[in-house]
């Protein structure tokens, strides 16, 4: 606990977060009062020199002008009478290191792909000359909203050294491999290349790293005899899926995101024009009467736009209708209303970030697709054999990287709805579809490959009254999902495996198979059709 007796809960920090509670020394949990009270983790330092102040908000300002869905959105520094605060929001998760000593265990494939998630980011920090210094299980979170793997030590201002992340990040591969350590260290090339005690010996840079580890696959597991047995019991159920069963998104992998901006964007409503909605406020002009820092942050994110070819009057009925989600209405122009502008411009940059994730070709589209193109891409793929409660399935899954799970579920209303759509068209676009005609008293046999990030779905046609067996094997990179006709999930999302589903009422049985890899791989789908007994 703190020891200036200001500091207690209940107390208001630069008019904007309640301390809720202490964490650890120089830490709290705080309540944004802003933000309908949204969690914020707060640090605070007091006692600096000059020069450590400085040295700390130059940091700050770094941080903020780095987007990646993996690092938290960090608010604006707050200075007060020689002190810091420095808030970034809540995440919810567990240390991997709460992790081991709870007694999971991670095994190579799961392994290999944490450091597919943690390297493109740690590329991206690299690239600002920014270090983190502490890659441990113990400063390492897997965040609950979807399981991906978030830094905790980036605060701390550390000199830019590349091989010492590189390092820690091999050891923390080593720590969560425990027993398993030893043999993959002999066997994965990559691996040991990021753990080597020998300069020489190390990769260059993170991105190396990441190429080394895009083009490193797993020996294939060996086949799988096509025999009914239980479903595997180290199958877990993560929290991604718990939210959307068989999603088909791709794993997000850049090394440097493109038109960074160098701070946070303030509240940014730029030519508005008029419009029907009754969220969109009337048309805005860049006002000499506000500060000259808002000014710049407006005219930056309008640029921004530009360069990403997004319908900016589109983007802020985006940002508007999130706003107003919150409760309370939209902020004005006056001096009154900053604290307002500073949560919508927060809101704007987690829009964008996200936007951001689309292939380009989607973006200029935003705000102009419509319901044609969904029915257009669903009958398609219809006929091709998918049942519409799968390929609606799919979608949801798809557009959880761009929404709220509860906006991702259905088809949300307008101007949700275009990223819903947008998410249609990333997940369903290129997806492979191969029909499979099973016949009774037989087995058959299907090889195909699934590109990286992709994913293929095998509707399989089974003659009424027959038992179904399935098994598939491939890389271990490779998640499979079953689904009935009508939608209802037969098997959830988990690795390759034999399933036996019984008698199958109606057909087509549809197989998903997606890779979570960063290179295509190939897979074996073996199935046998018998009389049901």
């Amino acid at each position: 606990m703190e020891d200036d007796p200001r500091l207690e809960p209940g107390a208001l920090i630069g008019g904007r977060y309640r301390l809720e509670r202490s964490l650890a020394e120089n830490r709290w949990l705080a309540s944004d009062q802003a933000a309908a009270d949204a969690s914020v983790h707060l640090l605070h330092l007091s006692g600096l020199s000059d020069d450590q102040r400085e040295e700390w908000s130059k940091r700050w300002l770094q941080l903020q002008g780095v987007l990646h869905p993996q690092l938290p959105r960090f608010a604006d520094l707050i200075s007060s009478d020689g002190e810091l605060w420095l808030p970034r929001p809540w995440q919810e998760g567990e240390p991997f290191r709460a992790l081991l000593e709870g007694g999971q265990t991670f095994d190579v494939p799961e392994v290999l792909e944490l450091l597919r998630q943690l390297l493109p980011l740690m590329a991206l920090l690299h690239s600002h000359r920014l270090s983190c210094g502490d890659w441990s299980p113990s400063q390492l979170l897997r965040r609950s909203a979807d399981g991906l793997p978030v830094p905790l030590a980036l605060e701390q201002p550390a000199p830019w050294d590349p091989q010492r992340d590189l390092l820690a990040l091999g050891e923390c591969a080593q720590a969560l491999l425990g027993a398993e350590a030893a043999a993959a260290l002999a066997s994965i090339g990559p691996l040991q290349a990021l753990s080597s005690d020998r300069p020489e010996l190390r990769f260059p840079s993170a991105a190396a790293a990441l190429a080394a580890f895009q083009q490193f696959t797993p020996a294939l597991p060996a086949p799988i005899p096509l025999v009914k047995h239980s479903t595997p019991s180290r199958r877990r159920k993560r929290q991604q899926e718990q939210d959307a069963e068989g999603r088909l998104w791709p794993v997000v992998v850049a090394l440097v995101l493109a038109a960074l901006v160098g701070t946070a964007l303030g509240w940014l409503v730029l030519s508005r024009g008029k419009v029907s909605s009754p969220m969109a406020l009337p048309s805005f002009r860049l006002r000499s009467s506000l500060p000259a820092a808002e000014i710049n942050q407006r005219e930056q994110l309008l640029n921004r736009l530009r360069a990403l070819q997004v319908d900016r009057r589109w983007f802020l009925k985006l940002v508007d209708a999130s706003f107003l989600e919150r409760g309370g209405r939209l902020p004005s122009d006056s001096q009154a209303d900053a604290p307002l502008r500073m949560v919508w411009s927060e809101l704007a940059e987690d829009w964008l970030s996200r936007v951001e994730q689309l292939p380009l070709p989607l973006r200029p589209r935003l705000g102009n697709l419509t319901a044609t193109d969904w029915n257009r891409r669903q009958q398609g793929l219809v006929a091709q054999g998918l049942s519409p409660e799968v390929v609606q399935k799919l979608v949801s899954g798809s557009a959880l990287n761009l929404l709220n799970g509860s906006q991702a579920a259905e088809i949300p209303a307008e101007p949700f709805r275009q990223l819903w759509y947008a998410a249609a068209e990333q997940a369903l676009g290129n997806l492979q579809i191969e029909l499979i005609e099973g016949k009774r008293n037989s087995t058959k046999t299907v090889s195909a490959w699934v590109p990286a990030g992709g994913a293929r779905v095998f509707p399989i046609q089974v003659p009424p009254g027959s038992r179904l067996v399935l098994g598939v094997r491939g890389s271990a990179l490779m998640q499979m999902s079953v689904f009935a006709a009508d939608g209802q999930l037969l098997e959830a999302r988990g690795p390759l495996r034999v399933v036996s589903l019984g008698e199958v009422k109606r057909s087509p049985v549809q197989v998903l198979i997606s890779n979570d890899g960063l290179s295509s791989a190939s897979l074996t789908l073996s199935l046998r059709v018998d009389p049901n007994q």
